[in-house]
């Protein structure tokens, strides 16, 4: 039988285990922890001058490129994995093959970041490896426990990837779910996505905006990440991209190349457990195991499911017609928020799911950040464009905080398949007053463009 994890309680034989695999809490790198604010969750960023400027990206120039196996030297090799390095704080990693071949890529190109990766998870968890051994045990204990519950393809990348890197595989698969696990207690995870189609948009069209914010205990200090996935082989699913760091193989916005988009924003209150998927990795399966709306929906449905959870599922639906849910769960329940006036958002507040105890939703939510996001997608009804820099309801101030890691707008319609991007870059300036740019993704590699901005 599952053990449980409540607001009001936690079930007795796991107690120990799920307590310190809370503390990961976000923890893959312990080096920064940006203050929250004071006001919490729901408290904007502190307005500053530059909050409403369309920061100006240089013209595009072509990125350094490094290829999987080392002997590759062009782009017409037999490569399993390119990295494509734009700038400092941002790479493209095209990985192709099998499990294992687009393991050993990620872990031979960005060998560094992913052993830097592991050794902050272990230095957040055993600050003191003498007196915190025993703790950090427990959690790779129950890493390997969640491990169970991801399907075997992945499980062997992140040995392969462990292997190439010259990592410990539980330790890496430990790093993989540093960010799930967290959504248990709701560790300073405080995202806002949204989508708008048909009549919200100018040209009928879907476009996906999501702001990942996060204290991220030091992970600020890795690679931001586009990571794009080419599974080939028995049992491959479809191609996908998601942005997320280097080391880390589900990531928190995603999109495959049907035009499906999945997005995660943590919620409070329900039922948890680490007997199930964790959220990453369900969100991973969505974009490679389907291509409709419905398809993503019911993943999320029969899922063995962890910990309480928002996920954004937005693509064409059965009918060929864009399409949009927001699916609330928990260990034992699954909810769905539909669409009203082409237009689905969230943030942290349960709109339908019901709570353990006696916290009921909240719909329409109360929160602020959410309140904003409504009135500016109200605001740009039938005017809101991807391409158009003036249009970018998650870079606006009041919907992010001053811990946004990464701010993005999808454009998923296929064969056009685009993206807008702004990260944090180290100088603890939230990522949506950093400059942005675009990006194309084509089926074997994601390339920068210029839209103006």
């Amino acid at each position: 039988m599952a053990n449980h994890v409540s607001r009001t309680g936690w079930g007795v034989s796991t107690l120990a285990l799920l307590a310190f695999l809370l503390l990961i809490a976000g923890g893959a790198l312990a080096f920064y922890t940006p203050a929250l604010p004071a006001a919490g969750p729901n408290t904007p960023a502190p307005a500053t001058a530059d909050d409403q400027a369309v920061p100006a990206v240089a013209e595009p120039a072509a990125p350094t490129v490094e290829y999987w196996p080392a002997e590759v030297r062009a782009e017409d090799g037999p490569w399993t994995g390119r990295l494509a390095r734009i700038e400092e704080h941002l790479a493209i990693l095209t990985v192709r093959g099998s499990s294992a071949e687009r393991g050993a890529a990620h872990g031979h190109l960005l060998k560094s970041y992913v052993a830097a990766l592991v050794k902050g998870v272990r230095t957040y968890l055993r600050p003191e490896p003498a007196r915190d051994a025993e703790r950090y045990a427990q959690c790779l204990d129950g890493a390997r426990k969640m491990a169970e519950f991801l399907e075997a393809d992945i499980r062997t990348e992140v040995k392969a990837c462990a292997e190439a890197a010259e990592v410990d595989a539980d330790e890496l698969m430990l790093a993989q779910l540093f960010g799930d696990v967290a959504r248990a207690k709701g560790f300073a995870t405080f995202c806002s996505s949204f989508a708008a189609f048909g009549s919200a948009t100018k040209d009928g069209e879907l476009v996906v905006g999501r702001n990942f914010d996060y204290a991220g205990h030091g992970l600020e200090d890795g690679l931001p990440l586009i990571l794009q996935a080419i599974p080939t082989g028995a049992g491959a699913g479809r191609p996908f991209v998601t942005i997320g760091y280097a080391g880390i193989l589900n990531g928190w916005t995603a999109m495959n190349d049907a035009g499906l988009c999945a997005s995660n924003n943590t919620l409070f209150g329900g039922q948890d457990s680490i007997e199930g998927v964790a959220t990453c990795f369900l969100l991973r399966q969505i974009v490679e195991r389907a291509s409709t709306v419905e398809e993503g929906v019911k993943l999320v449905q029969v899922a063995k499911r962890a910990c309480t959870t928002g996920m954004l599922v937005a693509g064409k639906n059965g009918k060929g017609e864009w399409d949009a849910r927001f699916v609330e769960f928990d260990h034992a329940e699954a909810v769905v928020v539909k669409p009203k006036d082409g237009r689905v958002l969230s943030t942290n507040t349960r709109q339908r799911l019901a709570a353990v105890g006696d916290q009921p939703p909240s719909g329409p939510p109360s929160c602020g950040r959410w309140q904003k996001l409504k009135q500016e997608l109200e605001r740009l009804d039938g005017a809101l464009d991807f391409a158009d820099p003036k249009t970018n309801p998650v870079a606006l101030h009041g919907v992010y905080l001053s811990i946004n890691l990464h701010c993005a707008l999808l454009d998923p319609a296929p064969g056009a398949q685009r993206i807008r991007l702004a990260v944090e870059r180290g100088d603890h300036v939230p990522a949506a007053q950093q400059p942005f740019r675009a990006f194309r993704v084509e089926p074997e590699r994601v390339v920068e463009i210029d839209l103006g901005e």
